[in-house]
């Protein structure tokens, strides 16, 4: 049985975590969708405190019967489900293997890779000593992976979570969830009639978007960790598409004023200290005789007040 966590309540959303990762990745993005859905967090085979697939299955597929174990234990007849990264190819098995049981499907950042990165893939799946996969996937080497595709090289607090997350999962589990991707993560998604949205990072350096896009295709401004870093333009996506089938897009301006809110929800005075150091980091620029120059002007503005009220009064 794969560990699984609920929370708020509503129509029913399972939300499947991508590589490496738990269902800790949510962190961000469950809050915004609890108020509207039963949110339904799994763990996949192998990962967290989830037990592991038979080694003779083929990965995705167990994971589609152990998907299908919880709905099963939950005694849901029908759900919606959110999938991210490698977490959408488990969603694809799942869909192909039991239609009836979904009412709407959701791909966030779907895992059809650039080129460039199949031919990694291709590489990783060929005979190598463990210890050699070890080295590969843990400390700097791992946290420059989890750097690059994940955040575009960019620095963040959250590499180092993700990178130490990942560290501690079963090796083998690691491997066989990236090279058992269909086609190895190249072939195109086949999702049975299933109401079905893409969700693609306009910043992902991970992923093939489509040059053409179709119906079902929408494009936010994030990389590959839009569940973390831009959860609030997810947020806006997937609520109406899953509530009433109705496809928004968001665009660069509305995900700034969506990040604002969350800053502003999340305290008043983070707000306060953001814009206290934009204010120091001014004052820090100016050189002492630019800051004798303003103080002296200030001084200057003042005493002309002064006069003009004496002179009035």
């Amino acid at each position: 049985m794969l560990r699984y966590r609920l929370e708020g309540s509503g129509p029913p959303l399972l939300l499947i975590h991508g590589w490496g990762v738990t269902y800790a990745i949510w962190q961000n993005l469950a809050p915004l969708l609890k108020p509207h859905f039963q949110v339904i967090m799994v763990e996949l085979p192998g990962l967290g405190g989830s037990s592991d697939v038979i080694v003779q299955e083929p990965y995705y597929q167990g994971c589609a019967e152990a998907i299908e174990e919880v709905r099963q234990e939950l005694g849901i007849e029908k759900w919606a489900m959110l999938a991210y990264s490698t977490g959408t190819r488990a969603a694809e098995a799942y869909i192909k293997r039991y239609p009836q049981s979904v009412s709407h499907a959701i791909f966030l950042c779907p895992t059809y890779i650039l080129e460039i990165w199949a031919v990694f893939l291709r590489l990783l799946d060929a005979p190598h000593s463990p210890s050699l996969m070890q080295w590969v996937f843990s400390d700097w080497r791992l946290h420059s992976l989890v750097r690059t595709f994940g955040f575009n090289g960019q620095r963040h607090d959250y590499t180092y979570a993700w990178k130490n997350e990942i560290e501690i999962q079963p090796l083998d589990i690691l491997v066989r969830s990236l090279c058992e991707m269909p086609g190895q993560g190249r072939t195109p998604f086949s999702v049975p009639s299933v109401p079905t949205l893409f969700i693609w990072g306009g910043r992902d350096a991970l992923i093939a978007r489509p040059r053409h896009l179709g119906p079902q295709d929408v494009v936010i401004p994030a990389n590959h960790s839009a569940p973390m870093l831009a959860a609030p333009a997810v947020a806006e996506v997937v609520i109406p598409y899953v509530l009433e089938g109705r496809i928004v897009t968001v665009g660069k301006t509305r995900s700034k004023i969506l990040r604002r809110s969350l800053r502003l929800n999340r305290g008043q005075k983070k707000v306060r200290f953001m814009k206290n150091r934009r204010i120091l980091s001014f004052r820090e620029k100016q050189t002492p005789q630019r800051r004798r120059f303003s103080l002296q002007k200030r001084k200057s503005s003042l005493q002309t007040q002064q006069r003009r009220f004496r002179k009035n009064y």
